[in-house]
């Protein structure tokens, strides 16, 4: 049997966004290959040879010719997985070294469990990050269970899985980093069951894309156009 039990390679694939990471992908993706996981890459127009990095390794490349956001890194390779035979969850890792690979295990086992969604926290380690990104994930999470009355706690975490039976039923819009609210309004709206994984919070230097006033500000706009609709 598997680390994942079940879940084994053909029901997991690990969906990680990259752009500019050349320097940190290689690492991370020498770790998950030792896990029983289909791994892919979705490099958001990367110029910095992110690309010929992860070509050396055994993961699948999907690639933006030019930089679009977050969002639309992962509806692209959202697109290539769920295609054909799409594998039972997706996992998201994001690309910049804040998510170890060590603790991929403990959404695995979580994967044995009755659940549709499992969301990483990072909030009993949150004296470790950053100042604005603490308050915007405070104010993220309050204004998500105001909106879906579910109290998830850290909705900025992208250390998370679903399955794959609710994301192919998922209109994705999002282009930048508010599509992790929007995949989580989507999935509560549609009675996903869910629970949380506690995970690290790594703020050793690593360079972050997140511009918190502007991105937090699209995060809220976004969450209340997903609840109108």
């Amino acid at each position: 049997m598997s680390q994942a039990g079940t879940s084994g390679s053909s029901s997991v694939a690990v969906l990680v966004p990259v752009h500019n990471g050349s320097e940190q992908i290689a690492g991370l993706l020498v770790q998950l290959e030792a896990l029983p996981l289909n791994v892919w890459v979705a490099d958001d127009g990367s110029t910095d040879g992110t690309a010929e990095t992860v070509s050396k390794t055994s993961a699948r490349l999907v690639r933006l010719p030019v930089r679009k956001g977050k969002g639309a890194a992962l509806k692209r390779g959202l697109k290539e997985i769920l295609s054909k035979s799409p594998p039972e969850w997706v996992l998201f890792m994001d690309g910049d070294g804040q998510h170890l690979p060590s603790e991929v295990p403990r959404f695995l086992q979580a994967m044995e469990g009755p659940y549709d969604l499992l969301t990483g926290s990072r909030m009993e380690e949150s004296v470790s990050m950053p100042a604005a990104r603490r308050m915007t994930n405070r104010m993220g999470s309050e204004i998500l269970r105001w909106m879906s009355g579910q109290a998830v706690p850290d909705t900025q975490c992208g250390f998370r899985a679903i399955r794959s039976s609710f994301l192919k039923r998922m209109e994705l819009e999002s282009e930048g980093y508010e599509i992790e609210t929007e995949i989580l309004l989507k999935a509560l709206k549609m009675g996903a069951r869910w629970r949380t994984i506690p995970v690290s919070a790594v703020y050793d230097g690593q360079e972050s894309h997140f511009r918190p006033v502007a991105d937090t500000f699209k995060i809220c706009m976004a969450a209340l156009r997903y609840v109108a609709g």
